[in-house]
């Protein structure tokens, strides 16, 4: 039977809206995108032992293979009651599918496998091998392509035993289909997590004891954090250093702390030495203590850009309709491949904006658009 482009990808992705695939619960979603990989005549449809989901086209030509990220899992809907529409429910709406994920990330996901799925139904294939990817834990830091990413050679090759060995000869280039409105983009700043412990002693709060509070400690901090001079970077801009959450050890409203805990979302593109430098400068003359985790674990690893006149950004300027590139503000799993030496980019369907809210949804005409540039860059 005909594939009929709309209607197909329309009815695929809510099929993902309804599959709820929070991280570390991406089994029934991953078996739905198989099927779906299965039924579009994929080359191969593939599942590795963490959970990451596969397809592959092979190419017109030798050569090395592209490589489309995306991922299977999502943030949690929070407050049912300030969904206008019920969050697994679906809903598509004057050309609009509304739904959590519906932007981060089922709808590229979705794109990406029927641009893919499109050409096998016309007869037709890429120039290259590629490999449309799900990979699962993005929302957490990264695990599943991290564990990817090791059953790859120094060369990017398949190592032995890995899922894609004998399906592809190694990757050449990564496009990442994280939300941006079909604009390409450059990258992004790193992010990590930074714990920040006031310390004190507890007593009696009718004693006044305010040298003994770590609640001043902390005001004294935040007053300073909200005047932070912050590097710019030339390619994914000014680094910000926000405070996100606090947490104290006191059970009782007429209870001072020992200690209070000031949780900071810090997106960077500074050095760990930088990092150090400037977190020891803040906390002068401060009671207190932080944690900084190691590169590359999930509470800290660094961004990714690529330069404008790179011609991997160049040749996708070609197909696109938005001829400005951009960058996210958001960590995406492009970091692990750039890292690894494959030169990686960013576009895909979606506001941004939207993502993680209550009114995620998507536009159909967008998804479409995404398809017909990602089948030319493709064929090209």
């Amino acid at each position: 039977m005909p594939m009929n482009l709309e209607s197909d990808l329309t009815a695929f992705l809510r099929d993902l809206i309804r599959i709820r695939a929070l991280p570390e619960q991406e089994s029934e979603i991953g078996a739905r995108v198989l099927l779906e990989l299965e039924t579009l005549n994929f080359d191969a449809a593939l599942r590795d032992e963490h959970g990451n989901v596969f397809g592959v086209v092979q190419g017109l030509e030798q050569g090395p293979a592209w490589l489309l990220i995306t991922h299977l899992d999502h943030v949690h809907e929070g407050d049912l009651s300030l969904w206008t529409h019920p969050p697994y429910d679906a809903v598509l709406e004057d050309a609009w599918i509304h739904g959590r994920g519906a932007v981060d990330i089922k709808g590229p996901l979705s794109a990406q496998i029927y641009a893919l799925g499109e050409l096998r139904a016309r007869g037709e294939r890429p120039k290259n091998d590629v490999i449309v990817s799900a990979f699962v834990q993005e929302e957490t830091g990264g695990y599943g392509i991290a564990r990817f990413m090791e059953s790859l050679d120094e060369q990017h090759r398949p190592r032995a035993g890995s899922v894609l060995e004998g399906h592809i000869s190694s990757l050449g280039q990564a496009l990442v289909g994280e939300p941006s409105s079909n604009t390409v983009m450059l990258g992004h700043r790193g992010v990590c997590n930074v714990e920040v412990v006031f310390h004190g002693v507890a007593h009696h709060a009718s004693l006044g004891l305010n040298a003994q509070n770590p609640m001043f400690g902390l005001a004294r901090v935040l007053a300073r954090l909200e005047t932070q001079d912050l590097p710019t970077h030339p390619v994914v801009g000014r680094s910000s250093l926000t405070p996100t959450q606090v947490f104290c050890d006191s059970g009782s409203q007429n209870l001072t702390s020992n200690t209070v805990t000031l949780m900071l979302d810090w997106r960077f593109t500074e050095s760990e030495v930088e990092k150090k430098a400037r977190l020891d400068a803040l906390l002068e003359g401060v009671n207190a203590s932080y944690v900084l985790h190691p590169l590359w674990t999930v509470h800290n690893t660094p961004g990714f850009w690529i330069e404008p006149g790179h011609a991997l950004v160049q040749k996708l300027l070609e197909h696109a309709p938005n001829k400005q590139a951009g960058i996210w503000k958001f960590a995406t799993d492009g970091r692990y491949t750039f890292r690894d030496g494959i030169p990686s980019v960013g576009y895909g369907p979606g506001d941004s904006s939207l993502a993680h809210t209550t009114r995620e949804r998507v536009s159909v005409a967008e998804l479409l658009e995404h398809v017909r540039v990602l089948q030319s860059l493709l064929t090209d």
